[in-house]
């Protein structure tokens, strides 16, 4: 065999997607796929119709409209930048400095995991450092790495998930250039705090650092006494922050691919460049769906939208709510979370690791979940925790409880 046929794939993609994790995933996937799973709550997609305002606004395009079935501009249209910055803007206490204009601070893709990949190839240099908190978004990792980066994770650890700031100051170092935070977090469902977003802030600053706010969630909050607090709005944040956002999320709708970015002007311009290398431009047809959702979402908490979300919030909740006390009943301990899509529990009670679980679930009980280990890099990440989507219909859960409390055979 020649060297050439032996290279014929590069080093940094034969380093993804070859550990441990991505052969749990595999085998979580395999076993999603078997002829007697009842609920599949693994991956977070809804399994419901996504926003209907949105829907319908995209059919009119596709049916009516043949110029905005074909590329848009690479930022995004006109109609979905302005929704966009309309939608950020609304809000009047947000300090000048963070407010956004059209021209200058959005930027469209094709999904937030684009954005993600756009983002590291436009900021890191070979040999920066880059802190993730662990358990993250399966994607932070191997963004990083396939842009030179250095990945240093800092665990949040449970219950609370909330971050160790002495633990992160040490963590950076003159290499430091960037941390990816995430709020409504995916997979714990922790809510950040006031506190928690003020103290991150502080320190960004103070160590003349970069920041992506990933922020897909924000539209989900359970926990009443909480609420979404935006990373780019602290002070000397705006010019420093990458706050991402997706239709994927807000509308239920994660085949869509569309995403967005907020930003300074240079950041923007520099992963406008990487997403017109890589994708060119976000569906065109779903843009214009997604603007009509985001118009009626910003017109007031009355509207068609805003209540539809409430209601799925509200579902997710409930769901969540359910499905704790079916895990209950097996001995797991749960965490309830203050937002997102996921519900996450400690299944120590049961004498099984997290990957045992997970397996045991899928051939004894039909349902699909995924081991928390799999969202950590650290060698000594805790085996003993499990994530369940709960971004599910009332009936897929109630099949799921049904499954989980059934007597064992």
């Amino acid at each position: 065999m020649s060297r050439q046929q032996l290279c014929r794939v590069s080093q940094r993609v034969l380093g993804e997607g070859s550990g441990g994790g991505a052969k749990v995933w595999a085998e979580i996937i395999k076993l999603s796929q078997g002829p007697n799973i009842v609920s599949d709550l693994g991956q977070g997609y809804p399994d419901f119709d996504g926003c209907l305002k949105a829907r319908e606004a995209a059919c009119e395009v596709i049916q009516g409209n043949a110029r905005l079935n074909q590329y848009s501009p690479i930022p995004g249209t006109p109609g979905l930048k302005k929704a966009l910055v309309d939608h950020w803007n609304k809000d009047s206490g947000i300090p000048a400095e963070a407010r956004v204009d059209v021209d200058l601070n959005v930027l469209v893709v094709t999904s937030a995991t684009e954005a993600i990949y756009a983002a590291m190839q436009a900021i890191i240099d070979p040999g920066d450092e880059v802190v993730i908190f662990e358990p993250f978004f399966p994607w932070y990792l191997p963004a990083v790495r396939m842009a030179g980066g250095i990945p240093v994770t800092q665990t949040l650890k449970p219950p609370g998930f909330a971050i160790d700031f002495d633990a992160l100051e040490k963590s950076i170092t003159e290499k430091t250039k960037l941390i990816v935070f995430n709020s409504p977090h995916n997979p714990t469902g922790h809510v950040a705090s006031p506190e928690e977003i003020s103290k991150l802030a502080e320190l960004v600053i103070r160590k003349d650092l970069l920041c992506i706010s990933d922020e897909v969630y924000e539209e989900f909050v359970f926990n009443p006494d909480m609420r979404h607090q935006r990373l780019a709005h602290e002070k000397g944040m705006a010019s420093r922050t990458l706050t991402l956002g997706s239709a994927s999320k807000v509308f239920s709708l994660t085949g869509w691919r569309v995403g967005w970015a907020f930003g300074p002007p240079d950041l923007i311009a520099a992963v406008s460049s990487m997403h017109a290398y890589s994708t060119y431009c976000a569906p065109t047809p779903f843009q214009e769906g997604t603007a009509a959702a985001l118009r009626d979402l910003t017109s007031g908490p009355d509207s068609v939208v805003a209540k539809e979300l409430a209601q799925i919030g509200s579902q997710f909740k409930e769901n969540a709510h359910m499905l704790g006390e079916a895990l209950a009943s097996l001995g797991c301990s749960i965490i309830p979370p203050d937002g997102g899509y996921f519900l996450v529990c400690d299944v120590r009670g049961t004498g099984k690791t997290d990957v045992e679980f997970s397996k045991w679930m899928a051939l004894e009980k039909g349902v699909i979940c995924v081991p928390m280990s799999v969202f950590h890099n650290s060698e000594d990440a805790p085996d003993f925790l499990v994530r369940f989507a709960i971004c599910k219909r009332h009936e897929t859960i109630s099949r799921a409880v049904e499954a989980i409390t059934a007597p064992q055979t």
